[in-house]
């Protein structure tokens, strides 16, 4: 009898520019022919996740995540906005890089975690517009406006739910991939580096500032703790946690060390992904 194909569900988690790991994951997953059958992101993993489901290859989506400078894509939000900045750029960046599709036009499943402030639940999204949700799972409160969809206030996901494996296996994936972002080292001064112009260095002031660091390690303590949560309840069966190292939620420029430390963490489980590819008919 011949086997049923397995298959393969990837989970990508939320943490701003420390997405550029997933970039790293992606290019070694398409060098070993582990590509995923279906996708569940969170914030900069629902982002990088709807290029993955709208088949753009990794080196495209490595491309696009190399103008998600913030000189590029930041705009002040209007006076009284509930943001700082305006989702305006992203929007238009993805309408260009895919169009503007619904999840059923999409090459392969996807779902994206958002949180409703009404209910204060955790929202998968599934359906409808691509890009309204996906702008609605990369919401950090105060940073970004939120999304007002049927009667819910939708910001980030990553309050309930950071690296969703749990989603992706409800999905009807028989193996989940996960990809983690909070193996951070936040106490650990940040590396020198050239920002490019002057709202990339006014950040990279910002979280050089200690107030910065205790926020950015209580975060990390939250979001590390609802996956852990996760992880008891239903662990994925491979579970990533590149070594994000001092990289913060927006060093975009430091995009490149962000992919190496996507490739490495590859690199280390490599044996059991061959025997993954091998094993799917």
């Amino acid at each position: 009898m011949k086997m049923k194909p397995m298959k393969i569900g990837l989970a990508l988690g939320g943490g701003g520019a420390r997405g550029a790991a997933h970039i790293g994951v992606l290019l070694e997953l398409e060098r070993l022919g582990v590509w995923p059958d279906m996708v569940a992101g969170t914030s900069i993993g629902g982002l990088l996740g709807v290029l993955v489901a709208a088949d753009l290859t990794a080196e495209q989506i490595m491309a696009f995540f190399q103008q998600l400078q913030l000189e590029q894509v930041y705009r002040p939000a209007e006076l009284r906005a509930p943001a700082l900045a305006s989702s305006g750029p992203v929007e238009k960046l993805l309408e260009k890089s895919i169009g503007r599709p619904t999840f059923a036009e999409l090459k392969l499943p996807l779902a994206v975690v958002a949180t409703d402030l009404v209910s204060r639940a955790e929202v998968v999204l599934q359906d409808g517009d691509v890009i309204t949700a996906v702008l609605a799972t990369i919401a950090i409160p105060l940073a970004l406006p939120p999304v007002r969809l049927n009667n819910k206030i939708l910001v980030d996901g990553g309050i309930k739910n950071n690296t969703p494996f749990n989603v992706a296996r409800q999905m009807g994936a028989d193996y989940v991939l996960a990809v983690d972002l909070m193996n951070t080292t936040p106490f650990l001064p940040a590396a020198r580096t050239r920002p490019i112009g002057p709202l990339t260095k006014a950040f990279d002031l910002v979280q050089r500032q200690e107030f910065w660091t205790i926020l950015s390690a209580t975060i990390d303590v939250i979001t590390a703790e609802n996956t852990a949560r996760h992880l008891a309840e239903a662990p994925p069966d491979l579970f990533l946690q590149p070594e994000i190292g001092s990289i913060g939620m927006f060093d975009f420029h430091r995009w490149q060390e962000g992919v190496s430390a996507g490739r490495t963490a590859v690199w280390q489980v490599e044996h059991l992904l061959e025997e993954l590819a091998n094993r799917d008919p």
